[in-house]
């Protein structure tokens, strides 16, 4: 279109030029052209010149017209992704798993809050390390590696080791990054705390097996019980004859004898899963009261001392034969890990809506191999231990829904019954099992 305009007006130009020869000189029209055929040539050129201009800008125009609907385009493309990259970012960032990535060697490139909050260990502290699980077994580790290098994905649990060194489990799974040609340039490991849930089934196994042991005594308490009365009886007619007056020693060893015999099969029925109970409202603190001539014998028996520190709580659906049991449990197994002249403490305290039975001794702690064993049937540190005690006062902590949790150093250790509040009971029998923290 501009050299079309350029053009017209150039013959309008020409002929105007032409129109001034003849009219002012009185030339013919083939002289006039002639004459100004030169001029007239220029302004072609100059109306073909100014024409291309035309068109250029035109085009010019066009095309920055376009430019800036790409360049539009393309900014929204870009704000759409960088949207998309913070809802990504963010994800990764708030995660409640753990998230690492790691070049091909190992090394860690970056780690989401959630790893410091787990492990301890700050995003400067992790950066540059080498990702490999503390408290995971070498050899298996090198073979998990050398799989995930192959473009195979790992998934499975391995115990790591925090910071301060505490042990936690993780649930894992470690896959390839590639790039657009396929080739391995990153691992990622995505990894869930699973420490409280190890726990649970820890002491879920181990209540089965105390459960199982229980009915099993249940099932044969009865028919061992019927002749060990019998036997009794007979022995305690024989001490009532003069006749054997001088055997009355060994008499008296074989009526005790079958009397510890009688307690360790009522300790094997104490772990009994359904045990007959009789649940009645009330407080923790009576209980303690009437025990605490008992327990105050039992110190000064072992050269021990009691204090006994009762709160304000409240009341609880309890079987007060069994909080007795609980309670003399606790008590002789703190007098025993003391020394002469050690103080067990006794209390009671409300946290939260929980009532707290406290059970503190000063003896010189528990070690971690025996923690984790502590209430397992038959386990016990004692000569003449059955193993038997603090597995029934797991027991018992589970019929009345309650958990049991462990402070133990070098200071002593502390027992923990923590009893959940409830409104009736039918919400205190809904309890099926006691859990242990270790702390």
């Amino acid at each position: 279109m501009g050299k079309r305009a350029g053009m017209v007006m150039s013959t309008v130009c020409s002929f105007f030029i032409v129109a001034y020869e003849i009219i002012a000189k009185g030339d013919p029209f083939f002289q006039a052209f002639e004459s100004s055929l030169i001029m007239i040539s220029i302004m072609y050129i100059v109306g073909w010149f100014v024409g291309v201009l035309i068109d250029n800008d035109v085009q010019y125009q066009e095309q920055l017209k376009e430019n800036i609907l790409s360049l539009n385009e393309e900014i929204e493309h870009r704000k759409q992704v960088e949207q998309q990259y913070r809802k990504l970012s963010s994800v990764v960032e708030q995660s409640p798993n753990i998230i690492i990535i790691c070049d091909t060697e190992g090394k860690i490139e970056y780690v989401n809050p959630r790893f410091t909050q787990v492990t301890g260990y700050s995003y400067d502290n992790a950066i540059g390390k080498e990702l490999k699980p503390g408290g995971y077994d070498p050899g298996k580790f090198k073979q998990l590696w050398e799989l995930v290098k192959t473009g195979e994905v790992w998934q499975g649990e391995f115990c790591n080791k925090k910071k301060n060194g505490e042990e936690y489990w993780e649930s894992a799974t470690i896959s390839p990054f590639r790039n657009p040609e396929g080739v391995i340039t990153h691992f990622l490991k995505i990894a869930e705390d699973i420490t409280e849930r190890k726990k649970v089934e820890k002491e879920m196994e181990r209540l089965e097996r105390l459960h199982l042991v229980g009915e099993m005594a249940a099932g044969i308490g009865h028919e061992v019980r019927n002749p060990m009365t019998t036997v009794r009886g007979f022995l305690q007619m024989l001490r009532r004859k003069d006749e054997f007056v001088n055997h009355m020693k060994y008499l008296n060893l074989m009526v005790e004898e079958l009397d510890r015999a009688n307690s360790i099969i009522t300790e094997y029925l104490s772990l009994a899963r359904n045990r007959v109970v009789n649940f009645k409202m009330q407080n923790l603190n009576s209980i303690l009261e009437a025990l605490l001539p008992l327990i105050t014998a039992d110190a000064m028996n072992s050269d021990k001392n009691i204090i006994m520190k009762l709160g304000e709580i409240s009341d609880l659906f309890l079987d007060e034969r069994e909080m007795r049991q609980l309670i003399l449990n606790l008590a002789r197994n703190g007098f025993e890990s003391m020394s002469s002249g050690g103080i067990l403490t006794v209390g009671t305290f409300m946290d939260g809506d929980e009532v707290v039975l406290s059970v503190q001794d000063q003896g010189q702690g528990i070690e971690a191999a025996v923690l984790d064993r502590i209430g397992d049937p038959f386990f016990t540190t004692k000569e003449n231990g059955t193993g038997l005690g603090l597995s029934v006062c797991y027991s018992i902590a589970a019929r009345h829904n309650a958990t049991i949790k462990i402070k133990t150093g070098s200071a002593g250790s502390i027992f923990l019954v923590r009893f959940k509040p409830g409104r009736d009971k039918e919400e205190v029998l809904s309890g099926t099992a006691a859990k242990t923290v270790l702390m």
